[in-house]
């Protein structure tokens, strides 16, 4: 079977952050069942590229635009080197899928594709929901913003309408095309990403945590709390403001140290947080830490780092709205939950730090919990998807 994924928001051979991990995944779980993947992305994108994938996958590039000074994916559909480049793949090659990743370049993928080609929207999370943040981004173009969550609303309901599949990665998101864009429940389906962590039952001990900090440079003598993500993801963005502005200077607890890592990030040292930038092992940076948080306080979709954490048992305190899409953890067994970024999430933060024994509880439930979501069930069901659209036979 061939297969297009057509990725205008990053690079689809990339598992070291977010959104590019997943795309990642998903190419990775269809070549592992023999299927003919090719990739078409900006040539913005091009950094690191897993060796392995693009081996077996065939990548193409098209030029990115920028007007005002932003990346033009959102449209996409008026990019000349974008339609052409589509254009090309499509007359020379037949696919029997398109998969599009965010919505942006959907319509002229519509227009082009070949009648029997089916197209599968893979939705990272509700679009509208994610330009009311980026609006907010000094950088967005003032001219654009009056009317950007309204194009991303039309836009992207009318993508869920023309689309074959609509893949969500949460049950929250799913049901927001359902309920909001009047969308057929059979249409779409629910995958979570899982991590890109293999699983690995490891005991948090005090000699692997001495161990890896010794790895990063990190002190050896206190609480670390950390929080990872990639930029430019606007959640992301509003995590690390709200770590550095609200809840590092309103820690007064020298035995406690923020660690900042992620793809994009800087590294910097200021009074009690420390950003490491992108670390080569994740794993390792999980290990050294004695718990993470996660302040998300706005977006959609479902957050990946929380199953980082659920993967290596590392207990965190999170938002409600950060741990939306995740059913199969419990408050208060496995992780802690506050309304918002507040006193309570400080409270929570302290509460953590001192209580070694609840640390521990979060940390042996969580062990328990992390084969629930793998990498081969997220594989399978990729597999089931294709195999069913396509009326072929699934070995699984």
């Amino acid at each position: 079977m061939n297969v297009l994924v057509i990725y205008p928001h990053g690079n689809a051979l990339n598992p070291q952050a977010g959104a590019e991990s997943r795309i990642w995944m998903v190419n990775y779980a269809l070549v592992k069942h023999n299927f003919n993947v090719s990739i078409l992305h900006s040539i913005r994108s091009i950094g690191y590229e897993d060796p392995e994938l693009k081996n077996r996958c065939k990548t193409y590039y098209y030029k990115d635009l920028n007007f005002f000074g932003f990346s033009d994916f959102y449209l996409s559909d008026l990019n000349p080197f974008f339609i052409l480049s589509l254009f090309k793949l499509i007359r020379k090659q037949k696919f029997d899928v398109i998969q599009i990743e965010f919505p942006w370049g959907f319509l002229i993928t519509k227009f082009l594709k070949k009648k029997k080609t089916l197209l599968i929207y893979d939705s990272h999370g509700v679009e509208s929901e994610f330009l009311k943040i980026a609006t907010k981004n000094p950088k967005f173009p003032k001219i654009f913003k009056p009317f950007a969550e309204i194009f991303g609303k039309l836009y992207e309901k009318i993508v869920c309408k023309l689309s074959d599949v609509i893949v969500s990665l949460s049950n929250i998101d799913r049901s927001h095309y359902i309920k909001k864009y009047k969308i057929e429940r059979n249409k779409t389906i629910l995958i979570q990403t899982p991590s890109t962590l293999n699983r690995q039952i490891e005991l948090r001990t005090d000699a692997l945590k001495i161990e890896k900090r010794k790895e990063l440079g990190l002190p050896l003598d206190k609480t670390i709390v950390i929080f990872h993500g990639g930029l430019p993801h606007p959640p992301n963005q509003e995590a690390f403001d709200v770590i550095e502005n609200f809840i590092s200077p309103n820690i007064n607890n020298s035995e406690i140290i923020f660690v900042l890592a992620g793809y994009n990030l800087k590294k910097f040292i200021k009074k009690n947080i420390i950003s490491l930038g992108f670390v080569d092992s994740l794993r390792d940076f999980l290990y050294s830490a004695d718990f993470a948080i996660v302040p998300i306080i706005s977006g959609t979709g479902m957050r990946t780092k929380c199953f980082d954490y659920v993967i290596t048992a590392l207990p965190f305190i999170i938002t409600k709205k950060g741990i939306e899409g995740i059913e199969f953890l419990k408050a208060g067994d496995d992780y802690l939950v506050y309304n918002s970024v507040n006193d309570d999430f400080l409270n929570g933060i302290v509460l953590l730090h001192k209580n070694k024994d609840l640390r521990q509880k979060l940390h042996q439930n969580l062990l328990k919990k992390s084969n629930i979501f793998n990498r081969k069930t997220f594989e399978n069901k990729f597999f089931k998807l294709y195999s069913r659209l396509t009326n072929q036979p699934s070995k699984n």
